[in-house]
């Protein structure tokens, strides 16, 4: 974030500051949460950001609703999803999100896309390593990705530099970035290769990895952001990898 970014988005750093201070708190009780089963796939998918494949029914569908911030908010919670597949060279993501005001901050890659509205993906695939994974896409269907040596390693500026090769496709029910209309939503598909993993293309047949799926709507009809979680709410916010929910992947 720049200085003038700093200056006029100051409660923006300060939940920035809240998401990174995991590394300095102890872990806090979560309830158990079932894990999720990710179906595998024959066929690849194509990423068209439209999620009308018959694979994307054969997934779970993952509440993202739990609200982190703000606490005290009347408005209602925008109702948004994400579904997991895989094969043998992609882990897909699809994410739907209802949103009556569609904001992309920034069409720079690995740019602070948080600062408008984005879905975001965490996934940590060992619990004997401290390296974890953050994925974020804008209804623009711009990218920041960021391979976490740890938590206290460095963080946002020393990281995101790091590319995962993943392909990202949007569609959006709306016009991005005009506030004077209303619209309805937006869609994300990804596709991420195995290899921003793993040194080889080997997907993870008989391992239990971990991951949260989060996202910052920004609209004229909140007097403050929403961050919303899929696991349960946790003060240590995004970051806080050990209230992760498991992930098989079933083959």
């Amino acid at each position: 974030m720049n200085k003038s970014q700093m200056k006029h988005c100051p409660w923006t750093v300060g939940l920035v500051c809240i998401l990174m201070a995991a590394c300095t708190r102890d872990s806090e009780p979560q309830p158990e949460m079932e894990p999720y089963q990710s179906p595998f796939i024959q066929t690849a998918l194509q990423v068209d950001g439209r999620l009308t494949e018959p694979d994307w029914d054969r997934a779970e569908t993952l509440s993202i609703t739990q609200v982190f911030h703000p606490k005290d908010s009347t408005a209602p919670v925008p109702a948004g999803t994400v579904k997991i597949l895989w094969d043998d060279a992609y882990l897909y993501l699809g994410f739907s999100s209802e949103d009556d005001d569609i904001w992309s901050f920034s069409e720079e890659p690995d740019d602070t896309l948080w600062l408008g509205d984005v879905v975001e993906f965490f996934i940590k695939p060992s619990a004997e390593s401290l390296t974890y994974y953050e994925f974020v896409m804008a209804p623009n269907g711009t990218l920041y990705d960021a391979r976490y040596a740890s938590r206290g390693a460095g963080g946002i500026p020393r990281f995101r530099t790091w590319s995962s090769g993943a392909r990202v496709a949007t569609t959006i029910e709306g016009t991005d970035g005009d506030w004077e209309d209303t619209d309805t939503g937006y869609q994300v598909e990804v596709a991420i290769p195995w290899t921003a993993f793993t040194a080889e293309n080997v997907p993870p047949v008989r391992e239990t990895w971990t991951f949260g799926a989060f996202r910052y709507d920004y609209s004229k009809s909140y007097a403050a952001p929403y961050l919303l979680m899929s696991v349960p709410v946790s003060t240590h916010g995004f970051h806080n990898y050990e209230a992760y929910q498991d992930l098989f992947f079933v083959k």
